[in-house]
């Protein structure tokens, strides 16, 4: 009897344990899948991990999940959401941290629940001991049958969102809030500790941020003088200039009178170029402070003579009804700029509809530069938007002519096709 009994055993085993050996190495599609939501608001990360039970055809409110009772919020194990920072949940304080997230649904209001225990399986184990927030929420229709229970985020601001649990018609919303300005000044004050901290562009984004949002003024401005002190240069100084009027309560003429004089200090004490009192005379002049533009331009060009400085002295001279004055200024900046100052001059006065003062430009530039392919090409193409065409095609060839690189040499024969100069015709 032992040796017929002990082979059926060890068969009977054998299938057993080779069945078991199947199943925990194979995976099969949950009835309640798996799925996960992401949202962001400013700095803040959100994200809710969930099992997404179907409805199939069940009555689930009140019946299959009972109204007065902790429910887990999803299927199989506990449904979790997670915040990189402190957050307000319908006004109420929560602090960053992974919670295991639970309803107490009822007809009419219910209760969400944060619970410091994310880990238990479903809601079996809920202890309300272990609750870190508990908040009244209303329950609200669908706007459309919801098969699958899902978690959704809507409703977006600056520095919220609305969260909401939604299956099959009813859906329970939340606020979550961000107090998204202390968030990024802790995140810009971490940033500052390593990398960023050894440049003025860090401190100088700091700052911006500061004054863009108008908030921590007095630390904005710090790091404003910091990166000033590091690298002065207009961006940072006109920074600095806002932040220091701004921090001051003052407004209107007050507050760029006050501007002025700050960019005045740092202008001599700081190690500056002739290209900060150019950036500054800009700034003054877009602030309709024309003599001081005028003394900091002077000054630029005084320092180093250019184009660039020279024509913006051009403009302040029409401004003030100089125009002969602003006549000489502009020949002795023509005659002082570069190819590439000429050039960019001639594509801006192009671009703003001044076609015929822009051939000028190209002519001035091919008269100082003769032997560069591109002027001649940019002569070409001044010419086409003048109506020229002759004298276009002229100019093209000759930038063909002198060996251009590839891509003026594109450009050229472009231009040519387009005025009807066929390939056998242009001869470079």
């Amino acid at each position: 009897m032992k040796r017929s009994i002990l082979p059926f055993l060890l068969a009977f085993f054998g299938v057993a344990a080779i069945t078991q050996g199947q199943t925990m190495l194979i995976q099969s599609p949950n009835a309640s899948p798996k799925a996960s939501v992401e949202q962001t608001i400013g700095l803040t990360d959100i994200r809710i991990d969930y099992h997404r039970p179907a409805v199939n055809n069940r009555e689930i409110w009140g019946q299959l999940v009972p109204y007065g009772t902790p429910w887990r919020a999803g299927a199989n194990e506990n449904t979790s959401i997670h915040f990189s920072t402190d957050v307000r949940i319908n006004g109420a304080d929560l602090s960053a941290g992974t919670y295991g997230l639970h309803i107490i649904p009822s007809e009419k209001e219910s209760i969400i629940i944060f619970s410091k225990n994310y880990t238990s399986w479903g809601s079996y184990s809920y202890q309300e001991s272990e609750d870190a927030l508990r908040v009244p929420v209303k329950s609200e229709a669908t706007d459309a049958f919801q098969e699958y229970l899902i978690f959704t985020f809507g409703k977006f601001t600056a520095n919220s969102a609305v969260c909401a649990l939604e299956w099959e018609h009813k859906k329970f919303p939340f606020t979550i809030e961000v107090d998204v300005h202390e968030v990024v000044l802790a995140s810009i004050r971490e940033d500052l500790r390593n990398k960023a901290g050894w440049t003025w562009q860090g401190f100088q984004e700091a700052a911006n941020y500061c004054l863009q949002n108008e908030v921590n003024l007095q630390e904005g401005l710090g790091w404003a003088q910091r990166s000033v002190f590091m690298n002065p240069n207009s961006g940072n100084m006109i920074t600095k200039a806002r932040l220091t009027a701004l921090s001051e309560g003052l407004e209107g003429d007050a507050a760029i009178d006050r501007q002025m004089a700050v960019l005045q200090t740092d202008l001599s004490s700081m190690p500056v170029t002739w290209k900060e009192y150019h950036g500054l005379a800009n700034y003054a002049k877009r602030n309709h402070k024309l003599d001081q533009a005028m003394a900091w331009t002077d000054k630029s060009i005084s320092m180093s003579p250019t184009m660039t400085n020279m024509m913006a002295k051009r403009d302040l001279l029409n401004e003030q009804g100089e125009t002969k004055k602003a006549d000489k200024v502009e020949a002795d900046a023509i005659s002082k700029g570069t190819n590439a100052e000429l050039n960019n001059y001639g594509y801006a006065l192009m671009l703003s509809g001044k076609t015929a003062e822009a051939v000028k430009i190209f002519e001035a530039n091919t008269v100082k530069y003769p032997t560069d392919p591109n002027v001649w090409d940019s002569l070409g193409e001044g010419y086409i938007n003048n109506g020229q065409n002759d004298k276009a095609i002229q100019a093209l060839r000759k930038s063909l002519s002198l060996n251009p690189g590839a891509n003026i040499k594109a450009n050229s024969l472009r231009l040519l096709s387009q005025l009807g100069v066929s390939a056998a015709e242009i001869n470079p």
